[in-house]
């Protein structure tokens, strides 16, 4: 991994900070993102304290914000020929219903909407590479039935921040297949994982504070989260494999929906349409559009 350039999103803490400090051990060239400026320069010191390896560099963006996500986008086309791997780790669940500056649940803009558009955005920088890998962090966590236009047309009055973070995940599957086919014959490989539970405030703030301290023994620490997507970053065992969800390191099967190839070109074309792709955001994947 000596030199490999790696693009984390949410990697000022959790999981996204634990991969990215592992994977700095191991002598990458890290691109932290992370939506508080602050709090990801502190990350970023830390890293370089602990490890050794300088190069770790920020970049700031709200990843509700489709426009900070070009901006993004932007500004890595800018400063880096390639990029070897890119992590979407930042997601989040909301107790309460709220909408993106675009328009969209926020559960679904930020895990799944956010992925979908960054991903897109920087597909030739991970051909470039040669052997790019996209890593999507979903979860065990998934819907039986699924219809695209229900994901983005929930109301406040029904909603429960549990089922859209279990539809945006489910949504993150359908991507991670549906691309994973159709980028078969690239240098790109596509792959979905679930981390475990991780303990932290965010993941338990939802539940009972009578039960956050049993949670707590059951749950994984962030350094375990952490070694299933280092796995499908670094590991030579991988390598070409695509288009699959891991647990633990070994593949799992999802719902059966996430498979539907239908449903999955359909959201994917409805995606394309959410997030305002063109013609002029690629340069060689005409099946995009």
């Amino acid at each position: 991994m000596e030199g490999k350039t790696i693009l984390i999103t949410g990697a000022n803490s959790g999981i996204g900070f634990a991969t990215a400090r592992i994977l700095t051990e191991q002598g990458c060239h890290i691109i932290l993102v992370c939506r508080n400026e602050k709090r990801g320069a502190e990350a970023r010191q830390h890293i370089m304290d602990a490890t050794g390896n300088k190069e770790v560099e920020l970049l700031v963006a709200d990843l509700s914000s489709q426009q900070d996500i070009r901006k993004l986008a932007e500004q890595v086309q800018k400063h880096y020929s390639k990029l070897d791997v890119l992590i979407n780790n930042a997601g989040g669940v909301f107790g309460q219903y709220q909408v993106s500056e675009d328009g969209f649940e926020m559960t679904f803009a930020v895990n799944y909407l956010a992925p979908f558009l960054l991903t897109h955005l920087l597909l030739d920088k991970l051909k470039a590479s040669g052997s790019g890998r996209i890593i999507n962090i979903a979860s065990v966590m998934q819907d039986k039935k699924f219809n695209p236009d229900d994901a983005i047309n929930q109301t406040s009055s029904s909603y429960s921040g549990m089922q859209a973070y279990k539809t945006a995940k489910t949504a993150v599957l359908m991507m991670t297949y549906y691309m994973g086919k159709r980028l078969a014959d690239s240098d790109i490989t596509v792959n979905a994982l679930h981390p475990g539970f991780i303990y932290t405030p965010q993941a338990t703030r939802m539940s009972p504070k009578l039960f956050r301290p049993l949670m707590k023994l059951f749950s994984k620490n962030p350094e375990q989260g952490a070694a299933c997507p280092v796995y499908l970053a670094a590991s030579s065992e991988v390598k070409g494999v695509t288009g699959e969800f891991f647990k633990d390191n070994k593949t799992e099967r999802t719902s059966p929906v996430s498979y539907n190839e239908e449903l999955q070109k359909a959201l994917y074309t409805r995606s394309v349409q959410w997030t305002g792709l063109e013609a002029d955001d690629f340069t060689e994947y005409e099946w995009i559009l």
